[in-house]
């Protein structure tokens, strides 16, 4: 990510030879010779960081200092002096300078305190993004799982995330968990102490794709009052993930492709061509390949996104999951409003269960916290789904029989027996035949789960 440094002196070798060797060192420089033209310079370029002379020919450089912290208090300003003192690198300091140098100073020097001070910037603001996204994010639980296959698929996961391809395509139906599995190619990976940074497609219009990308100059539009970093450069060294990449129109596809192949962009009103390391991960519910045969797509893109691909199954795919899903969300919901629930009744979970989930986890995570947001109760009862759950889940057909034809309905309905039997034997299963484990995890004594198992066989 490029930095932006102010240098402000009033001798002319000193801006010279300052822009030289850190333009050298890949940092973008701008100079001013006066304290008018630093103060305007800091306006008009929000520098991250300023070396500010203290004694400028028109200006004091503390008033200028106290000016800045004011205007833009994130950036780094390093205090220079011939006439350096205790008094004033105190005052600098309590002002907010970051660093005091005083003259005549070696040039590693001062390459030396404007690397740290880049250091010191680009972590402030990736803790304050990441502290953002954290505050907007929620237990979702997605991938607390039981199904083989939910643990190959996160296995296959974690080989992806430690390896060094660049982009990733994650695939599933809304509500399945695919911001989670960005967030584990993220965190698993050796870009886990960068940013991870998030756009959904969907939510930006087509005009303003180009800007949020890849930032903009100021001026670069009528709206455009100062510089404004894209998403791909705050998330160098990082991940930048695309939430619903099918919504993008035609025009971001080309230039999100450019930037796929090469790694380089510019900014909107820039002619510099920047290069970033960040990996991207992109996510869809949509079928891409009928959006390429409806001209929706750009092909190329299409092929370039499909490289490496991650595909969520539904709920209604791994319904041994339904059951830990829910006793994860319970557990969160409980917590989070203060309720009494610790556990689900059979006939209950057996519902869960037998229910499609066209919403998938996510549906799931708010039938639950519903319920426990709107009664206290130690067991979570059949009393408590939506009504509409429950006659979907009493209307499903069994989950290992076939089809049934029209006029066979009342064939399909499974009794709540039925449904209780079928979900203890699941559970069973997942617990490798331990009664005591399995009686547990259904919330009830392990002399109830014999009667249940033995009833069922006298049966």
């Amino acid at each position: 990510m490029s930095v932006q440094v102010l240098v402000a002196d009033d001798e002319a070798l000193i801006r010279q030879s300052l822009r030289a060797t850190l333009t050298r060192e890949g940092f973008d420089v701008s100079v001013a010779a006066s304290g008018n033209e630093a103060w305007l310079r800091f306006q008009e370029d929000k520098p991250d960081i300023v070396l500010l002379d203290l004694v400028l020919g028109d200006a004091d450089g503390i008033d200028i200092l106290r000016r800045m912290r004011q205007d833009a208090p994130d950036a780094k300003v390093i205090l220079i002096s011939a006439h350096g003192s205790i008094e004033s690198a105190v005052a600098a300091m309590k002002l907010g300078g970051y660093d005091f140098i005083k003259k005549p100073f070696e040039l590693e020097e001062i390459v030396a305190a404007v690397r740290n001070a880049a250091r010191t910037r680009s972590l402030e603001q990736r803790v304050a993004y990441m502290a953002a996204q954290e505050r907007k994010r929620t237990d979702n639980g997605a991938f607390v799982h039981a199904a083989p296959r939910m643990a190959d698929l996160l296995r296959e996961v974690g080989v992806i995330a430690a390896s060094s391809v660049p982009m990733v395509l994650v695939t599933g139906e809304s509500g399945t968990g695919k911001q989670a599995i960005a967030r584990m190619l993220h965190d698993g990976s050796p870009r886990a102490g960068g940013s991870f940074v998030e756009l959904n497609c969907s939510a930006i219009p087509e005009t303003l794709v180009e800007s949020e990308l890849f930032g903009h100059e100021r001026g670069a539009f009528s709206d455009a009052r100062e510089r404004k970093l894209g998403l791909v450069e705050i998330a160098d060294g990082g991940t930048l993930f695309l939430d619903e990449i099918g919504d993008l129109g035609l025009g971001a596809q080309a230039k999100l492709l450019t930037f796929l192949e090469q790694r380089t962009f510019r900014r909107v009103g820039a002619t510099a061509v920047r290069r970033v390391d960040t990996r991207v991960v992109a996510a869809t519910n949509r079928d891409l390949r009928a959006m390429v045969a409806a001209h929706a797509l750009r092909e190329d893109l299409y092929y370039r996104l499909n490289a490496i691909t991650v595909h969520l199954p539904p709920l209604r795919e791994r319904t041994e999951d339904v059951s830990v899903l829910a006793a994860h969300f319970l557990e969160a919901s409980a917590r989070e409003f203060g309720r009494r629930f610790t556990s689900i009744a059979p006939e209950a979970l057996g519902l869960l269960t037998a229910y499609r989930w066209p919403g998938n986890v996510r549906e799931l995570r708010a039938v639950i916290a519903r319920a426990v947001l709107l009664h206290d109760d130690e067991v979570l009862r059949t009393a408590h789904l939506p009504p509409e759950l429950v006659a979907a889940a009493l209307s499903a057909p069994p989950r290992s029989a076939p089809d049934v034809a029209p006029g066979d309905g009342d064939a399909a309905i499974p009794t709540l027996e039925e449904i209780e039997l079928a979900h203890i034997r699941r559970v069973l299963e997942i617990c490798q035949g331990n009664r005591t484990a399995a009686a547990q995890r259904l919330g009830i004594t392990r002399q109830t789960l014999a009667k249940k198992i033995g009833s069922a066989e006298d049966a």
